[in-house]
């Protein structure tokens, strides 16, 4: 009984996200297990229901996404990766001109404290943000709600705007090789296993950003070039990663309180909206210089999680592996430039007691 009661908000989470999925699946909307599972554990979680999904359980799922994600490399997308430069080099522009909008919008239609403000307007980088601001002298609380909310909206509105908006194609899920034969596919399984144990321990190692998924996903990659791999991970094992991953996005909620989330919400909608403005901007001026395809630009640029976002890449028909690498470069920019722009623009601290900031 004690195990059970341990584990039971655990439990709660899964079955509430895997119920949540199935319904999104069943209506054929958009990425259903993840966004299916993250909308039912977010009612369950603001609605008092003890959830939890802890991070040694999502962590061997982001090693699955990141060895989906490397099987969708191949020496064409190698030999053509150097066209990805132009959009790379965009990225520092980007992470400073949406957190500067973030930042401006915060401090005008919030309470938020400069600090608070500047470490939970920038574009990525959850758990560093949180660490940063909180050593910083901001809210952690309120800068972990805001990451959250910015995760839980911009992934959910993506792939339905994309859906209805007409940008979306029809693409085939990613999983078994139709017709290969069984011993085949056991090996090719087998090798994928070995690819995420073995990237997941060097990206620890080595302090790489997205560890867990980078890894995997760089080792997946060298695989199939190299013709050791030849298929991506079951896709009934990708359904169950999606919906722990979203699942945990959904728990992140059941910390705070219901007026918070709420109150935290709103301004999050308009977040959103900044966010996605500046994203359409900087988009709009790289479409125009570089002609990459708008559909890959959003998704590449829109601050969402470099999971997350690559997902619905897989089920645009974006190269993942564009998506993925300029993601990761977004989070390590802001990682390597929130704190140097911090003592930069000497970011007062927060008001005294009884003085509104």
């Amino acid at each position: 009984m004690g195990l059970v009661k341990t584990y039971r908000p655990v439990l709660l989470a899964l079955v509430l996200g895997a119920g949540g999925g199935a319904v999104f699946f069943a209506l054929a909307l958009p990425l259903p297990w993840m966004l299916g599972a993250m909308l039912a554990t977010t009612v369950a979680a603001m609605s008092g229901v003890p959830v939890s999904v802890p991070s040694r359980l999502r962590n061997p799922m982001m090693a699955v996404i990141g060895v989906l994600l490397g099987s969708n490399f191949t020496l064409d997308v190698m030999a053509g990766a150097w066209r990805w430069l132009p959009t790379i080099a965009t990225l520092p522009v980007y992470v400073v001109v949406v957190g500067g909008a973030s930042y401006f919008y915060l401090r005008r239609t919030t309470d938020f404290d400069p600090r608070t403000a500047y470490f939970a307007a920038a574009p990525g980088g959850f758990g560093e943000m949180v660490l940063m601001g909180e050593q910083a002298g901001g809210d952690m609380r309120r800068i972990a709600l805001v990451h959250s909310v910015r995760v839980l909206l911009i992934v959910l509105v993506v792939p339905f705007f994309l859906r209805y908006s007409g940008l979306m194609a029809v693409v085939a899920a990613a999983g078994d090789e139709a017709g290969a034969a069984l011993p085949a596919l056991l090996l090719d399984w087998l090798v994928l296993a070995v690819c995420a144990v073995l990237g997941a321990w060097l990206g620890i190692r080595l302090r790489l950003p997205a560890a867990m998924m980078l890894g995997p996903m760089v080792i997946s990659a060298l695989a199939h070039v190299a013709g050791l791999a030849h298929t991506a991970p079951p896709s009934h094992v990708v359904a169950l990663a999606q919906i722990v991953i979203g699942s945990q996005i959904g728990s992140r909620f059941a910390a705070f309180r219901v007026i918070e989330v709420l109150r935290t919400m709103i301004a999050g909608v308009g977040l959103m909206v900044v966010m996605f403005a500046a994203t359409f901007v900087v988009g709009a001026v790289v479409h125009l210089i570089i002609g990459t395809p708008v559909t890959a630009l959003l998704l590449a640029l829109a601050p969402g999680g470099v999971a997350e976002m690559s997902l619905i890449a897989l089920a645009t028909g974006v190269e993942p592996a564009f998506v993925a690498t300029h993601h990761i470069v977004r989070i390590a920019l802001v990682v390597a430039l929130a704190p140097l722009l911090f003592r930069l623009m000497k970011v007062p601290a927060a008001s005294p007691p009884g003085k509104s900031s």
